[in-house]
């Protein structure tokens, strides 16, 4: 009796297990179609199908994924970047290290594409879950001193000169050969009052830079203040 009830729980959990893998016909047949248009290169075409087989079907990673990709092939970065979360969180074990190279590459698009507009914080909080993923990812690392300075000079310019302080310092601890962070990090502190930080800075930056040029600069902002 005890082998039969045991049997029979066994069974449950190995049907409830199954559960989500089963996916519906009519959300089968949507992906089908979408996947056809994918393979011809009819990007835009596929999108609706694996929307629609996403409503019929929210734990249909397949769809998510292929949504993913079909935004990516279109250069639409930012929308490409949800459903590629949604397909990791949901991807079994053996597709997670794909889905995840895919991600990151959106994370990417995301970041260049919000940099160019401006959106400074956007492309930063991109360029941290992108390096969340691969810490030792150079572009990344690149791209993300490239937007905290971007954010950094934004800020100043607004005369938001303490805040612009911490994206200064951040890109300098990333990058501490980085004479440009550097140079907005001690016009930030000049511009806060805090003269003596940024003598320090100066200070810092002229015993790291390589050339008169590069040290005339730090000289000249010494009469910033």
């Amino acid at each position: 009796m005890i082998k039969k009830q045991l049997a029979l729980i066994l069974l449950c959990v190995f049907l409830a297990s199954c559960a989500g893998m089963l996916i519906g016909s009519n959300a089968k047949q949507s992906f089908e179609t979408g996947l056809a248009l994918f393979n011809q290169g009819k990007y835009e075409d596929a999108v609706p199908y694996f929307e629609k087989s996403i409503e019929l079907e929210p734990e249909y990673y397949n769809a998510y994924l292929y949504l993913g990709r079909s935004q990516l092939n279109l250069s639409k970065w930012i929308e490409a970047i949800p459903p590629l979360r949604t397909a990791y969180s949901l991807s079994p074990l053996k597709m997670k290290k794909e889905v995840i190279n895919i991600l990151f590459d959106a994370l990417i698009g995301g970041a260049l594409s919000e940099f160019k507009k401006g959106n400074f914080k956007e492309s930063i909080g991109y360029l941290n879950e992108a390096l969340n993923i691969d810490p030792d990812s150079m572009e990344a690392r690149k791209e993300l001193i490239n937007s905290l300075i971007g954010y950094g000079g934004k800020l100043l310019s607004e005369g938001n000169a303490s805040e612009a302080v911490s994206q200064f310092y951040e890109a300098v601890k990333i990058a501490p050969d980085n004479l440009q962070a550097y140079f907005g990090l001690a016009k930030s502190l000049f511009s806060s009052g805090k003269f003596l930080d940024a003598m320090n800075i100066v200070r810092d930056a002229m015993e790291i830079a390589t050339t008169d040029e590069d040290r005339s600069v730090f000289q000249e902002l010494l009469q910033y203040r």
